[in-house]
This record gives structure tokens, sequence and C-alpha cells, in this order.
């Protein structure tokens, strides 16, 4: 009997893990994949490797003793490969831009292992340096092509604990004198700034982040409210998101994979990559 390697890979995730959504998220791919594997290796092992409950998996003392025989035979086989691979391990460049979270970011470095095996990868500290961006549109080189992600409206992130948690939504009107944490390092800093100029409008800014982490962080301890892509709610606790409405201008950042037309195994897989963490980004608005 031959074990199907990618269904061992798929158990250990949920092995893990301990639940079939988050081994999807972490194989990205859909969650009945993940179970189907599992039922796979059950039918051929003829055993049960998971207790299955509202709470989550739960291992069998079967699903121990496979754990760790999984895991060697997965070592082994990407060792095998490595052994037989002529050819020299190729770098590849990527740059995340500054207000991209490490979660947004994680699929992407999971589909680039499955779809550029072998290659070695080095996080750059700009664009140019880059034969790959998980960048905003506005972010990309003149001569890139860009593969769109998703869009998304920046929204207000309110402490839980603060007076203004009640409010619906905020105007422009609102920021006036309000306690805010600025984010620098984000490419509609300057956009907004400006705008808020334009209007008179002048917050009160009580710190500044130095990326978006520490920031999601300042808010939570009550530093200040902030003004973050709608998707970064999700990851901020003790907070909660109200939107913000700004009349006829739409206030959003457009986020994609951008890359060179020239670096042809990059350009190969741009539309996979794409489609891999569209995916993603579903599953976690569905969680």
């Amino acid at each position: 009997m031959l074990f199907d390697l990618r269904a061992l890979g798929y158990f250990v995730a949920a092995y893990e893990e301990r639940s079939i959504t988050a081994a999807a998220r972490r194989c990205c791919v859909a969650q009945p994949s993940i179970s189907m594997a599992v039922k796979g290796l059950e039918d051929a092992l003829e055993t049960v490797l998971f207790e299955r409950s509202r709470h989550g998996l739960a291992p069998t003392p079967a699903g121990e003793r496979l754990y760790p025989r999984a895991c060697s035979l997965l070592a082994q086989s990407t060792a095998m490969v490595r052994d037989f691979r002529d050819t020299p391990r190729a770098s590849l460049g990527l740059y995340l831009q500054d207000d991209v979270l490490v979660h947004t970011a994680a699929p992407l470095l999971s589909l680039l292992d499955q779809h550029l095996p072998g290659t070695s990868l080095r996080l750059t500290a700009s664009m140019e340096e880059a034969q790959l961006g998980l960048v905003a549109e506005s972010c990309k080189r003149a001569a890139d092509v860009f593969v769109p992600l998703w869009r998304e409206p920046y929204v207000m992130l309110v402490p839980e604990s603060h007076p203004l948690r009640f409010r619906k939504h905020f105007e422009w009107s609102d920021l006036q004198g309000l306690p805010l944490i600025e984010r620098p390092y984000c490419p509609q800093h300057r956009s907004f700034t400006r705008l808020l100029a334009e209007r008179g409008v002048v917050p009160d800014i009580r710190a500044s982040a130095a990326r978006e982490e520490l920031l999601l962080h300042m808010v939570e301890l009550g530093l200040g409210l902030a003004i973050i892509p709608a998707s970064h709610a999700h990851h901020a606790r003790k907070t909660i998101a109200r939107p913000l409405q700004t009349g006829p201008m739409t206030f959003e950042r457009h986020l994609g994979l951008a890359c060179t037309p020239q670096d042809a195994p990059v350009h190969a897989v741009l539309n996979t990559l794409a489609t891999g963490m569209r995916a993603q980004q579903s599953l976690l608005q569905a969680a």
C-alpha cells in the first residue's frame, strides 16, 4: 500500500493545528481537502486518527503513532528531491509593503514554497530590490505586472473601553482633536495628512507606530484610535472597528502581487499565487 505524501502532509497540519479549518488555512486548500485526506488515511489504515468535536480535533493513540512516522516520511521525501536536483538553488527577492501584516503575508510564503520549490527566499527592504512584491497598486514599479488581490476600505479602530466606541461611524469632521496614533509607514499616510489639512482638520496625534503589529497593540492598550485597513481589525483584540464615511471620496487600498514580466518563473505562477491568496482572505473573513 502506497501512502499519498500530500495526504500525510494534510494529516500533519491537522495534527499540529488541532483544527480542520486552521489546517486548511495553513495548507492553502479548502477544508474538504483536509477532511478527505484524513478520512482516506483512516480507511487505508483501518483505524481512527482523530476524535472530532465542536472544540476541534483530538488525536487518538493511532494518530499519535502515525504523526512522527508521517513527519519522518515527509522529511525524507523533501531531502530526496533536494539530493537529486542538479541546478543551484534559485533566489527570490520578496518585498512586503510596510503596512502588510505578517498574518496577511503568511499564506504567500506557503504558496511560494509550494509552487516554486527549492527557491531561497529573501525579504527585501524595497520594491526596487525585489522580484515579487505584496504591495498596493500605487507602490508597484511602472513596468510591473500587477495582479489585484482585494480592495478594502480603511476603518477607525477604537479601544473597546473608549467613549467613542458607541459611535456608528466617523466622518472627516469627527477627526478634529481626535486622539490618533499615526502610521507614517503607510503609503496612504501623506495623502491622508493632506486631505485633513485641506479640510482644516487637526487631530491630536498621541503616538506614532513603527509597524502595523505594534500599532494594533497600542490601540488595544488605549493609547489612541487609528485608521487602518479593514482586514487588520480581525487581528486586533479589545477593539471595535467603525466605518469611515468620507463622502464621494473613497479612502481605500488596492492590494495585489507585482512582479517584472522579465522574471519568467515568478510571472508564470503569479495568477496561481493570487488565487491562493484570495482563497485565504475569504477563509479569514468567513471565520
